[in-house]
């Protein structure tokens, strides 16, 4: 349970609703879009995991979930991907872990293509508003050789699982967490809210505000492209 408790451009499958969620430490809530972004005037991030995925969650009585890496595509809000911000070349960056909490759960996950990340495994259960989620974790499995700045991360993941809904809308809460130089940073966010939970004392308690193009999620009503809303 301590695993647990320790807290993004999507395609239509079928009716599928399509969202965006972005990674971004949340002292600063700014989604650096690239690491070449660190120069163009967007203030400097503590160290923290930051980035871009996608899921895909379905609206149909049967579908399928899709979390992907989509590395070097580009979306609205800049381009997909995974990084460490704030880093030196002299740090240590280690324990980088997703979780994702999902309600209903599905019956099982594909199999990890990912030349970097784990396959999704089961990690237990969480009670959320909304009910009792099915937790699943994917582990960075590469050695993380550090550059001054901001150090990138391989994002190559693929994941699929097949899903029965009954009718009701499906819930989604993502954890991130990553160590750098021995400290853990790690928070949640909702799927398609604002809504931010640090998930141990060395990540803030806040989320400051940003403009539209930087800020680090965003409210359903903002349109991403004509087929999507981000989070």
């Amino acid at each position: 349970m301590s695993d647990i408790l320790r807290a993004e451009k999507q395609e239509p499958s079928r009716r599928a609703v399509a969202s965006a969620v972005a990674w971004a430490l949340p002292t600063i809530a700014i989604a650096v879009s690239a690491p070449a972004q660190a120069s163009s005037g967007v203030p400097p991030q503590p160290p923290g995991l930051n980035g871009w995925i996608s899921f895909t969650m379905p609206d149909d009585s049967a579908s399928v979930y899709r979390v992907e890496g989509r590395p070097g595509q580009s979306h609205q809000y800049g381009i997909y991907g995974l990084w460490v911000t704030n880093t030196t070349s002299t740090s240590v960056i280690t324990d980088t872990r997703i979780v994702l909490h999902y309600l209903p759960g599905p019956s099982s996950w594909s199999s990890s293509t990912s030349s970097a990340w784990s396959d999704l495994k089961q990690i237990g259960t969480h009670d959320f508003p909304e009910g009792r989620h099915e937790s699943y974790e994917m582990t960075y499995l590469r050695t993380i050789v550090p550059t001054e700045g901001v150090t990138n991360l391989v994002s190559d993941m693929v994941f699929a699982g097949e899903v029965s809904l009954d009718g009701n809308a499906p819930s989604l809460y993502v954890d991130r967490y990553v160590t750098v130089d021995g400290v853990e940073l790690a928070f949640r966010r909702k799927y398609r809210t604002n809504v931010y939970t640090p998930l141990n004392s060395n990540t803030p308690p806040n989320a400051s505000s940003t403009s539209r193009e930087r800020r680090a999620f965003a409210g359903a009503d903002e349109e991403l492209g004509s087929n999507a809303a981000p989070v």
